[in-house]
């Protein structure tokens, strides 16, 4: 008995020794080299062992102009031992409100890509919402809906339903802008995690921060990590660069400040730190000796910690 409980603790003080965060990637499926991850000698040999999930959207895979190779993708994910995660616009509107707005799509199209992603033997650990409370119920610009905070859930509880048809019980997340407050910011956010919880029959599995670093995000970071606690949700922070970077070793190094500034800020520690970029830079994904790669910056992040 001794023996095994040794050999089990040789297994976990590693992790525990080395950092509190789990890490994510989501890249951005346009650069060039973004297949180039999934060959089984890709030059993020080191990254690729400290990821525990990967994320990316169904309308960038299934769209045959980015020229992604799903089955080989799914492939060497699992090769890796990395979990899938997939992002959704829940948010279906009235057919006016909501078109061309960000976080919404047609009524069925979560349903149409959770059935074509498991006819290609994907395994989703998790679903992450694009911002349904920010551009449901906060937006105002054209098309906003402004709608209600129970018309956000029951909307998004169809779409969940959706999704968990095809994979029961997946965990489902939410995305949202930090730093951009207006007074009843916190109250409006609880009242949504509470409304999604009664609309789906299960609270969030995270919230994920997009945050506006250019703003005074401290505050209302420190709010809001009083409010996941007290509810329960895990936090997630992405750090990434801005779309106003003009190169690669520009962007990477605004994103290395901005996760700098964060773990040295006092705030809790998010549980998971995600990288992400949705912007033309950076360019390449690989290799992560390089720091202007993204894998390049997420080894950065590993070797701080």
């Amino acid at each position: 008995m001794l023996k095994k409980f040794a050999s089990l603790m040789t297994l976990l003080l590693p992790a525990i020794s080395t950092y509190a965060q789990a890490i994510w990637f989501s890249p951005n499926a346009g650069p060039s080299d973004y297949m180039a991850l999934f060959q089984p000698d890709a030059p993020w040999q080191q990254v690729s062992t400290h990821i525990q999930t990967f994320c990316f959207s169904c309308n960038q895979v299934f769209n045959p102009s980015w020229g992604i190779n799903l089955p080989d993708m799914l492939s060497d994910l699992r090769r890796r031992h990395i979990s899938l995660e997939v992002g959704m616009s829940p948010l279906s509107g009235d057919g006016h409100c909501g078109f061309h707005v960000e976080g919404y799509s047609n009524a069925a199209q979560p349903l149409s890509d959770a059935r074509r992603l498991k006819a290609a033997g994907a395994e989703v650990s998790c679903y992450a919402m694009d911002e349904p409370f920010y551009y449901g119920h906060v937006f105002t610009g054209q098309n906003a809906c402004h709608a209600s905070i129970e018309d956000i859930a029951k909307d998004v509880a169809a779409k969940v339903k959706q999704v968990r048809s095809i994979y029961p019980g997946v965990g489902i997340g939410d995305v949202e802008p930090v730093g951009i407050p207006y007074g009843n910011w916190l109250s409006d956010l609880e009242q949504w995690f509470d409304a999604f919880n009664a609309a789906t029959g299960s609270p969030l599995a995270f919230f994920r921060v997009d945050m506006q670093w250019g703003a005074n995000w401290q505050g209302q970071m420190r709010q809001l990590a009083a409010l996941l606690r007290r509810k329960g949700i895990p936090l997630q922070v992405i750090y990434n660069g801005s779309g106003n970077d003009r190169s690669d070793a520009a962007w990477t190094a605004q994103a290395a400040k901005h996760f700098r500034d964060y773990e040295a800020s006092g705030l809790p520690k998010p549980d998971v730190a995600v990288f992400q970029c949705w912007t033309k830079n950076p360019t390449r994904m690989l290799p992560e000796t390089d720091p202007s790669t993204l894998t390049g910056l997420v080894l950065q992040y590993i070797k701080s910690r």
